[in-house]
């Protein structure tokens, strides 16, 4: 009798989860669209952005922060961004004309530096409950992320629309209840107009893995600093420096 009663407890548990996944955040603009390629990233959700390698990281973080940028160029939100006291000490701390290239407003940025994991998602947690757009670094995988933990922020972020972009290592492919999960890297940048060897525009590769929603997709995506706005790259017109292989130095040919 316990175990067809725990089995009855454990389906209608289930079933309340899966209407809490399938559950829209109801009230929120069209204007307040957010785009990343031809996909919207709806506020009221957790939505994930993996490096596609160890050393894509400040990549996925630049391209956060230029979703961010776009984000509050409509309208005013407060900026939370959470991450570890070693990380900040390691890595460094954020540029002032830096953040005003993507559109940040330095004024509206919340920097909360936790002593741990466990501070970190206590932190995100508390964020969530509030209009805003939520930085969470989170870039070594780690026993605390899981399932259950971004359950929590996505119904959070689900009664106060906030917007939460989770930021995780490659090599973590936990489970998660992000309403989208993406793996981002960099691709060579925009063509200057003015000069032929300078850097123009930011790019990225970014891969749409998972999406309540439906629906997967690539594309490299290139950041507008004048409209504040992601936008679909053009192809080049001339030839790109290749990608450094990995290696020994000896077999890695030199790139100029």
């Amino acid at each position: 009798m316990h175990a067809i009663a725990r089995r009855r407890s454990l389906a209608g548990l289930r079933r309340r989860i899966a209407d809490i996944e399938k559950r829209e955040f109801a009230g929120i603009p069209e204007a307040d669209d957010l785009a990343c390629g031809p996909v919207s990233l709806a506020r009221g959700a957790v939505h994930e952005f993996r490096a596609g390698d160890y050393r894509d990281a400040p990549s996925v973080l630049g391209l956060a922060l230029a979703l961010a940028g776009a984000a509050s160029a409509g309208r005013a939100q407060p900026i939370i961004w959470i991450g570890q006291t070693r990380d900040a000490f390691h890595d460094g701390v954020p540029y002032g004309c830096g953040l005003n290239y993507y559109g940040v407003d330095s004024a509206l940025c919340i920097f909360v530096h936790a002593r741990d994991e466990k501070a970190v998602l206590w932190a995100a947690e508390e964020a969530a409950r509030h209009d805003a757009i939520v930085l969470i670094e989170f870039w070594k995988p780690h026993s605390l992320l899981d399932l259950t933990a971004t359950r929590r922020l996505q119904l959070g972020a689900e009664q106060s629309g906030a917007r939460l972009f989770l930021l995780r290592d490659a090599r973590d492919e936990g489970p998660s209840a992000a309403r989208t999960r993406w793996r981002v890297s960099p691709a060579p940048s925009a063509e200057d107009p003015l000069d032929e060897r300078g850097l123009g525009r930011p790019r990225w590769d970014v891969v749409l893995e998972k999406s309540r929603d439906g629906g997967r997709g690539w594309w490299v995506l290139e950041w507008d600093h004048a409209e504040r706005r992601l936008v679909e790259a053009a192809p080049h017109s001339r030839g790109v420096v290749p990608a450094m292989a990995d290696g020994p130095f000896e077999e890695t040919t030199a790139v100029a």
